[in-house]
């Protein structure tokens, strides 16, 4: 999957009104076999270094200009076409997962994309998220990742868990393929933890135009962290409220392009998000897992 070579001065995309891009395939082609990975793993190496990782409200890091500007500008043009997702019922969540529909529902339109673009973000997921992003994010955020791996092999001793989490037995992860999320404007997730089989949650902003300061990941501070237990015996996402546990809002992350934030999941890892723009918001999320792509969801 990786690729060498000159970095072409051809865009793949092209502004036309209100500031909006359009796709071109044909030039896509060409910029995947001019794709340096050196050069992209170089830069996220140098990005992820220079950004300190936070321990409040909970553990974190935020990545600014994290992948090279080129390729994330290729990237967001190459952003899949809204009729692609799955919508849910009110119109304001859409999700594809770039993967099979036999394990997914979300993925049927993937392979309806268009080959090139297509090539283009399975690189991003395949090599950029899951060779070079994700080995640096759990050397991070290692003593979090072993808690949590602990916790959940001893869960499996007793036994607690009856879903599927190929990695508990022996310990391997691995991120998964992830998916593009949009959500639309009155959509809210209230805080909560990600299911119990996702050690670090990964979020990569992608906005029409410069973002803003608050439609970005919030953090909350818990009054307390989520009993273990309750969250194994489940394994799926747990909102603090339904356990009758507080939250205050402490922080929001701004939404601004190129921009990556980074997460371990552990049990007072309060975090949530809106969508108050007329725009819908674009986020690319992948998970450190020990759930295999090929368990059905």
């Amino acid at each position: 999957m990786m690729r060498k070579g000159r970095r072409s001065s051809v865009r793949l995309y092209r502004p036309v009104a209100r500031g909006r891009v359009q796709y071109n395939e044909f030039t896509v082609s060409n910029l995947m076999s001019g794709i340096d990975a050196r050069v992209i793993q170089r830069h996220v190496e140098s990005r992820l270094a220079s950004s300190p990782a936070l321990e409040q409200p909970v553990p974190h890091v935020i990545v600014t200009e994290c992948l090279p500007t080129d390729f994330y500008r290729d990237l967001a043009a190459a952003w899949p076409a809204i009729d692609l997702f799955k919508r849910d019922k009110a119109g304001r969540k859409y999700d594809l997962v770039p993967g099979s529909a036999t394990i997914d529902s979300r993925s049927a339109g993937w392979e309806r994309m268009p080959t090139a673009q297509r090539a283009l973000w399975d690189f991003f997921v395949a090599h950029v998220n899951c060779e070079i992003v994700a080995p640096l994010l759990v050397r991070l955020f290692n003593r979090q990742v072993q808690e949590r791996l602990r916790y959940i092999q001893e869960a499996l001793a007793d036994g607690l868990v009856e879903y599927g989490m190929a990695g508990a037995r022996d310990g391997s992860y691995r991120a998964n393929v992830g998916r593009f999320m949009m959500r639309a404007h009155g959509y809210e997730l209230k805080p909560h933890v990600d299911s119990m089989p996702y050690l670090v949650t990964v979020l990569h902003y992608f906005p029409d135009d410069e973002g803003d300061n608050h439609s970005g990941t919030i953090f909350y501070k818990a009054e307390r962290p989520l009993d273990f237990r309750a969250c194994v015996r489940d394994g799926s996402t747990q909102y603090f409220h339904d356990a009758g546990i507080a939250c205050t809002e402490v922080m929001r992350v701004p939404f601004r392009p190129n921009t990556m934030v980074a997460f371990p999941n552990t049990l007072d890892a309060a975090h949530g998000s809106v969508a108050p723009g007329a725009v819908p918001r674009k986020v690319f999320q992948y998970h450190i897992s020990l759930k295999g792509d090929d368990e059905k969801v």
